[in-house]
Parts: C-alpha cells; structure tokens; sequence
C-alpha cells in the first residue's frame, strides 16, 4: 500500500473518532436511523432505521457520524475496471406538486471506482411522478478520500434537488419505465408489472405482488405480523442484467441462501419467480419449484419493500385505493 492509501485511510479513522461516529469496513449493509420518517413506517420500526449503507467489498471503508450529517467513504485498491463499491440510500417524502399528497421519496446515491478514481451517480425513487415540493430528508452530505484531500460529492442541497426536481436525463429516463396496476375486480393486495419503453411499445420486464389473504388489503406491517403472507417476484424478460440480480440479493441479505445459487450465478431466466413469504408464521424462501424455510424471509422482505423502487411502489399501492393516482417514478 503506497502513502496516499495508508494517508487516506488514516483521514478515515480520524474521523471516526468524534462523537457519534462508526466505522464501518467490509462487504455489508448498515442500516441508520431515518429522522425524516421512513416509507412505512411500521416496517422500520420504532428506530426508524431505514437509512441505508452498502459497502461492496472488504477493501471500501466508510465512516458514519449522524450528528455531522457526514459519510465518508475511502477505499485503497486499484480497480481494472469500473466497478461499484458501495451506496448511500436516504429516505424522505415531498409533497406532489400534482395533487398536493405527501409521498415517500428515496434518494439513492451509487459509487463506484476505476482505477483509483471515484465516480458517482444518482437517482430518486418516488411512487407517484412529477415534481414535489416541501422536501423532509435528513440533510447529509457524502464524502470521498482521494490520497491526502476528500471531495464532497453530494450535498444536502443537492439530494434535496434530486428529489424535487428531476433532471432532463432523469425525466426521460421516468419516461421510458411503465407501471401498470393489475389489480381488478376490486381486489386490494398490491399488483405491478414492471415494464420498458416509451407507452405501448415498452416491454414488460418483471411482475412484482404482495399477498396476504386474511389482511385484507390493511397496513403493509399490519399483513406480515398475522403471519400468513407472501411478496413473489416473477421475471417476465430473460435480459435483466446478471450483476442487477447478484447486487439485489446482496442488498436484501439473500445471497447466502443456498437455493439460490443458480440465480446468483446466472440471473433471472424468463418467467422464473422468486418468493418470500410466511405460512402460520414461519418464513420460507421458494425459487425454482422448491421451497426452504428461511427465517429472515420478514427482514429481507421489509428491507427489499423500503429499500428498492418495486419494493417502494408495490408497498404504496398496498396501501392506497384502486387505480394508482398517478405513474410512479423510477429516477
């Protein structure tokens, strides 16, 4: 290791020393506290640990302190190819321009490196498009180690922006991701196909329900503690990217799961579904026409429901009358 990485990664552990810091080192997701609210909150729970940190290999470090809003990320290996490292995932809600509703709204920031270089990007995630204003996210700001300096590279006016107001690229990117609502007949449980394209010339991609018969349609949280539950992701197009499946499992703390391993390996294939899910109390996980008891199925579930965009939408319309109000925002 040269001096700058030993220097950075010395700038690191200096800050972790002040009050309120952690330190955090190693493939793993961290959740922290959300002051700002969380999607659904009975999902998080009275902590409201819905913030999240992803650190994507055991060479990226992160150090968290809450009471300087500040997170800041080094990482000392030389990659030979763009690859991500770890993300910032912050939850809030706007009020919609549109119809003046309060919504959940994600903020979402991925970093990667190449070489020794950092590289960012980022993206919202809200149930509902359009514009928002009155923007409640904690205001944090993210920050990387480069040799003996650090880049602030997201501000709190900045996520703040993200949120509020989408960018060109962001409004056609919204564009070309559909949401079709497939609840009929009066029916409550929450029903969404995901699709790819510009109206009716997109491709439908993935097929995400919540279940939960005897729920009745009520509170996400409400539906899972009666114990009798099931949230089924179905892909419908054999094209999603192996590395978006991998880092999902990884995410929702799934990857582990010897079942599977396929689906690890290979991504989804066209129409495989994969299901979590709990019967009289007991959680499973299903893929591949075989099912395994898994006792984080709640965790990943309520993780995965808070923590990506189908998750996001899928648990808003859980919770709101038949149709959708309006096209949700995948940013």
């Amino acid at each position: 290791m040269n001096k700058k990485n030993i220097f950075s990664l010395l700038v690191l552990a200096g800050a972790c020393a002040t009050a309120g810091a952690a330190d955090f080192a190693g493939r793993g997701v961290f959740n922290f506290r959300s002051d700002s609210g969380c999607p659904f909150s009975a999902l998080a729970g009275p902590a409201n640990e819905c913030n999240r940190l992803a650190l994507d290999d055991a060479d990226t470090r992160a150090a968290f302190d809450g009471a300087a809003h500040t997170i800041r990320f080094a990482n000392p290996r030389i990659y030979g190819e763009k690859t991500i490292v770890g993300d910032v995932l912050l939850q809030g809600s706007g009020q919609s321009r549109g119809n003046g509703q309060r919504v959940p709204l994600t903020f979402h920031a991925l970093l990667s490196r190449s070489g020794n270089e950092w590289s960012v990007s980022s993206h919202a995630h809200s149930p509902v498009g359009g514009e928002f204003s009155d923007i409640k996210i904690d205001p944090y700001q993210v920050v990387v180690i480069e040799g003996s300096a650090e880049r602030v590279v997201f501000t709190p006016a900045q996520i703040s922006e993200t949120l509020s107001k989408p960018s060109i690229a962001a409004r056609l990117a919204n564009e070309i991701v559909q949401v079709q609502d497939n609840r009929t007949g009066g029916a409550t449980d929450a029903d969404i196909t995901v699709g790819l394209g510009l109206s009716r010339a997109s491709k439908s991609v993935a097929r995400a329900r919540f279940r939960a018969p005897a729920a009745k349609g009520s509170e996400l949280s409400e539906a899972m503690r009666q114990g009798n539950w099931s949230l089924e992701l179905q892909a419908l197009s054999g094209q999603i990217p192996r590395q978006v499946v991998q880092r999902d499992l990884f995410l929702y703390g799934l990857e582990s799961q010897s079942l599977l391993q396929p689906l690890m390996q290979r991504g989804f294939r066209k129409n495989e579904k994969l299901v979590l899910g709990a019967a009289g109390g007991k959680g499973y996980v299903r893929y591949d026409g075989q099912q395994r008891e898994f006792a984080g199925a709640d965790a990943s579930a309520r993780a995965f429901l808070q923590g990506s965009f189908i998750g996001l939408v899928l648990g808003w319309q859980q919770q709101q009358p038949q149709p959708p109000v309006a096209k949700a925002d995948g940013r």
